[in-house]
C-alpha cells in the first residue's frame, strides 16, 4: 500500500512543483530563494510538460520516452490513471525509440499484440511525449 502510494505521490509531487512554477522562497518563510534538498523533488529531463486529457479533463504530465527510466513511465502512467502501468512502461521502453511522427502507429502496433484497450492506448500517448 505504502509503495503504491508512493508511486502515485511522487508524480503529483512533481506536477505541483512544474505547476507552481518554481515560486521564489523555499516554502520555510524564511525568504531564501535557495530551495532545499527536501523542499523540493526532484525532476529529471524526462518530464516534459503537461497536457490536459480531453476525455477526463484532467491535466497529465507528459514524459520523453527516449529519455525517461521505465520506472519514470510507469509513475507518469500510474499518475494518469494507466491500469498494470509496470508492463506497459516496459513495453514501450522495449519499442523505443520515438519521433513525434511515429509514437502512435509504432506503439498502437506493438502494444495491440497484448490486447490494450483503446483507452488505456489514448491515455498512454498523451503521457508520451518524445522530442
Amino acid at each position: 500500500m505504502t509503495s503504491r502510494l508512493a508511486l502515485i505521490a511522487a508524480p503529483l509531487l512533481v506536477v505541483v512543483a512544474i505547476v507552481s512554477g518554481c515560486s521564489s522562497g523555499n516554502g520555510d518563510g524564511s525568504g531564501n530563494s535557495t530551495p532545499s534538498a527536501s523542499a523540493v523533488p526532484s525532476t529529471s529531463t524526462a518530464a516534459r510538460s503537461s497536457s490536459t486529457d480531453s476525455t477526463t479533463g484532467a491535466t497529465v504530465s507528459q514524459v520523453d520516452p527516449n529519455t525517461a527510466s521505465e520506472s519514470q513511465i510507469a509513475a507518469a502512467f500510474t499518475a494518469a490513471g494507466v491500469a498494470n502501468a509496470d508492463k506497459w512502461a516496459k513495453e514501450v521502453t522495449e519499442y523505443g525509440p520515438y519521433t513525434p511522427d511515429t509514437i502512435s502507429d509504432t506503439l498502437t502496433k506493438e502494444l495491440g499484440k497484448y490486447g490494450i484497450d483503446q483507452q488505456t492506448l489514448h491515455t498512454i500517448l498523451g503521457v508520451l511525449a518524445p522530442q
